[in-house]
C-alpha cells in the first residue's frame, strides 16, 4: 500500500512539474508575440534567455519520471502514463523552441516597417495559446472530453493559417513588398499554426492516457 502512495505520490508530482512546464512555454509564446508587435529587443533576448532554462526543466522531467519507472516498477496502466509524461514534456519544450524562433524571425522584420496588417496573426495566436492552455488543464484532470474539444480549435487555426499565407502573398503581388518581410511573416504564421498542432497532439496523449487508445484528433 505505502509503495502504491509512494508512486502517485511521484507521479502527481510529475504532473504539476509538466503543467507548471507547460504554463512557462505558453506564456514565453505570448511574450514573443507581444514582442514582434511592439519591436522590443530587451523582451526577444528574455525569451532567448529563459528557453534554457526549459530545456533544463524538460531534463529534471524526464529524469523524474525515469526514476519513477525504476524505483516503482509501474503496472501497465500506471507505466502509460509515464509514457505519456515523457511525451508531453517533449512537446512543450518544442513550443519554447517556436516562441524562440518567432523572436528569431521578428527580430528580421520590425512591425514600424511592415505594411501588412497582422491582426489575422495574432488572431491565430491568441487561438493556438487558448488551445494549449485547454491542454494543460485537460491533461492535469486526465479530461477527455475537454481534450476532444481542443481539435475543432486546431481546425480554426489551420484556416487562418491558409487565410493569412494567401492574404500576405497577394499583397506582395499588388504592392510589390520586399520578399524579407514577407518570408519571415509566413514563418510565424507557421511558426504559430506547429505550436497549435503541439496542443492537438498533447489531446491525443491524454486520450491515449485514459482510454489506452491513440486517436488522431487532426
Amino acid at each position: 500500500m505505502q509503495t502504491r502512495e509512494t508512486f502517485h505520490s511521484g507521479l502527481t508530482s510529475l504532473k504539476g512539474s509538466i503543467v507548471q512546464l507547460g504554463n512557462e512555454v505558453n506564456d514565453a509564446f505570448n511574450q514573443s508575440m507581444d514582442a514582434f508587435i511592439n519591436n522590443d529587443s530587451e523582451k526577444f533576448a528574455t525569451i532567448k534567455e529563459n528557453d534554457v532554462k526549459v530545456n533544463q526543466q524538460e531534463i529534471a522531467i524526464n529524469e523524474k519520471a525515469t526514476l519513477l519507472i525504476a524505483r516503482q516498477q509501474p503496472v501497465a496502466s500506471d507505466l502509460r502514463k509515464i509514457i505519456v509524461a515523457f511525451k508531453v514534456s517533449s512537446d512543450l519544450e518544442r513550443v519554447g523552441d517556436l516562441a524562440v524562433d518567432i523572436t528569431k524571425a521578428a527580430k528580421r522584420i520590425p512591425m514600424t516597417v511592415t505594411k501588412i496588417d497582422t491582426a489575422l496573426l495574432l488572431q491565430m495566436a491568441n487561438k493556438a495559446s487558448e488551445m494549449l492552455s485547454k491542454a494543460l488543464i485537460a491533461y492535469e484532470n486526465a479530461n477527455v472530453l475537454e481534450a476532444q474539444q481542443i481539435a475543432t480549435l486546431d481546425d480554426e487555426v489551420d484556416e487562418m493559417y491558409a487565410q493569412f499565407v494567401k492574404k500576405i502573398f497577394n499583397i506582395v503581388i499588388s504592392e510589390q513588398l520586399e520578399i524579407e518581410q514577407v518570408t519571415q511573416l509566413a514563418f510565424i504564421s507557421r511558426y504559430i499554426e506547429r505550436i497549435a498542432d503541439y496542443a492537438t497532439n498533447i489531446a491525443e496523449l491524454i486520450i491515449y492516457e485514459v482510454n489506452g487508445q491513440y486517436f488522431d484528433l487532426n
